[in-house]
């Protein structure tokens, strides 16, 4: 049997700075705007800063707070600007952020990525089990209503929150890899219970606090699958 988890369930989440068109990063919006706890005693270790939208800052970052923070499960969220929905995304690939330049003008190498994940495979995928997340996540989010106006391309349907696999060869797909690297190297229990969040391109208030509690009911989801996983 499994170690049972520790009462207290320490959650690292980190949102990303400005790029190209989006001046107010909405993940970052969400990620400050989170609690220190949340009820079922969960802990949220929110990085206080923006992650750049860059490669080396970004792997830097990474590898400091899985270092100190040491947590259980962690959520990394990024935005997704065309979408109209939040999604959990389940893989990213390891060899193809040599393709978009970041805000620094930066590339990560093939040369770097070899140096860096030399052994870790082409494609990494979470060990959270998200189509147990998923169900429930989308359970706790079923009467959530959309606050844009309603027209075609605003609009989001009530409970609309999904698992993806499209995190993309940006700094989305970047950090989530590097994530679980990290983790399945350097965690507690050496297991890549890592996840990465899109989120739409939410600009008022009213629509950054509705990220927030979709987040939250994310994070909810999230630990009791991951205490279910750690106890069966």
């Amino acid at each position: 049997m499994a170690p049972i988890a520790s009462a207290i369930t320490r959650v690292l989440i980190t949102g990303f700075g400005p790029f190209s068109g989006i001046p107010n990063n909405p993940s970052f919006g969400i990620a400050s705007r989170l609690p220190s706890s949340l009820p079922n005693d969960i802990e949220l270790i929110v990085h206080p800063y923006a992650v750049p939208v860059a490669y080396h800052p970004t792997l830097n970052a990474v590898s400091r707070l899985y270092s100190e923070v040491q947590p259980d499960l962690s959520l990394h969220m990024g935005v997704a600007e065309g979408r109209t929905y939040f999604a959990i995304e389940q893989t990213s690939r390891r060899n193809v952020y040599h393709i978009i330049s970041d805000v620094d003008g930066q590339v990560f190498t093939p040369e770097e990525n070899e140096a860096v994940w030399a052994g870790q495979p082409e494609l990494l995928s979470t060990e959270l089990d998200l189509n147990a997340v998923v169900a429930d996540w989308k359970n706790r989010t079923a009467d959530f209503t959309w606050p844009f106006s309603a027209t075609s391309s605003d609009v989001m349907s009530v409970n609309d929150v999904q698992w993806s696999d499209s995190v993309g060869n940006y700094l989305c797909g970047f950090i989530y890899f590097a994530g679980m690297a990290e983790m399945g190297s350097n965690g507690k229990n050496k297991k890549r219970d890592v996840s990465f969040m899109h989120v739409p391109l939410l600009k008022t208030e009213e629509e950054l606090q509705l990220g927030v509690d979709v987040a939250i009911e994310l994070i909810q989801s999230l630990v009791q699958s991951w205490r279910s996983q750690r106890t069966s």
